[in-house]
């Protein structure tokens, strides 16, 4: 009993951190249904060619977005005509870094870090982007733009009813699963202790097995990495805590799985965990030309904030609403 308490524990602490910023992604979904145009979408992303993959990676690195809150406007842009490659350019950029990440790792990891983060973020997504051009893309079902002389819903309306039924009827199974397994793991894993075990290829290796199936969204691992280089990692070790926290966590395979594709689900995984690896040791070369990097001690600042608590709680209703108006429709 003591051991399901930790895990409902873990489950509802994981749904609090993402609930948040995956509501934000269901209104973001909803928003683009409306003002960007399908025509738009697939003219630009449904190519295999490398400029697609650019321009999503491109289009993910400024958006505030975790791995959770990119899931919808991922799906969103895959039901309209996107490439796989594409799509996980997309998926892989954009959680690593956004507006407000930037701003905090600025005040508290530095300006080197700042910059290096966005960048990584836009090349890895590139690399990714590139290697599941190599699958076969397989036709989805695709949303068309209505064309009828009826007139159409306010803009609210099909806002919520795009972002809050369809695109959270689609994967509210999937991702249920995943904040489970989330918890699961997040019980019995402390992502603090990873300041205690030294540096170099072993720790890297380390931090990346243990960081791949938390949920840390960005911005609330920057904290985390402050901590463990002032415990005296290297900043690329830090970094792919910072990497593959946000960009893969047990909650979200499922759901990429079900967009993607089993093997181009775990192509992804197997990418981000190299690529954390490889980019860690990029900053850790680039470190004597980079502007300074410190870490400035930070304290938890949660508190007892009623906010998390109140967004998860409509995330759990959003949902089973969603689901069950889909399954109905």
């Amino acid at each position: 009993m003591d051991i399901l308490i930790r895990i409902l524990i873990g489950s509802w602490a994981t749904l609090q951190m993402m609930a948040p910023y995956l509501l934000l992604g269901f209104l973001l979904s909803g928003i683009l249904s409306v003002v960007l145009p399908v025509s738009l979408v697939k003219r630009h992303l449904s190519r295999k060619g490398k400029t697609s993959v650019c321009k999503s990676a491109l289009m993910g690195v400024p958006l505030p977005l975790c791995s959770c809150g990119v899931l919808p406007v991922a799906t969103w842009i895959r039901r309209h005509g996107a490439s796989k490659g594409s799509t996980g350019a997309f998926l892989l950029s954009t959680p690593q870094t956004g507006v407000d990440e930037f701003m905090v790792a600025l005040g508290m990891l530095g300006l080197g870090f700042a910059i290096f983060t966005p960048a990584a973020a836009l090349v890895s997504g590139v690399i990714l982007g590139l290697i599941l051009n190599l699958f076969r893309d397989d036709p989805v079902v695709e949303e068309e733009e209505e064309i009828s002389d009826a007139p159409k819903s306010p803009v609210l309306v099909r806002i919520f009813r795009h972002g809050f039924v369809t695109i959270a009827g689609d994967i509210a199974i999937p991702l249920s699963i995943g904040i489970f397994m989330s918890g699961l793991l997040s019980a019995f894993v402390d992502p603090n202790s990873f300041a205690e075990i030294g540096d170099g290829l072993i720790a890297k290796l380390i931090v990346v097995a243990a960081a791949t199936p938390l949920y840390v969204c960005a911005t609330a691992s920057v904290p985390i990495g402050a901590s463990m280089l002032v415990a005296g990692l290297s900043p690329g070790t830090v970094f792919v805590f910072l990497m593959a926290g946000p960009a893969t966590n047990a909650a979200t395979f499922t759901t990429i799985s079900k967009l993607l594709g089993k093997r181009e689900a775990l192509t992804y995984l197997v990418s981000a965990i190299v690529l954390a690896v490889l980019m860690g040791y990029a900053l850790d070369f680039l470190v004597p030309v980079l502007p300074e990097i410190k870490a400035v001690h930070v304290h938890d600042h949660c508190g007892d904030s009623i906010f998390p608590t109140l967004a998860a709680v409509l995330l759990i209703l959003t949902l089973v609403m969603g689901n069950v108006l889909r399954n109905r429709s």
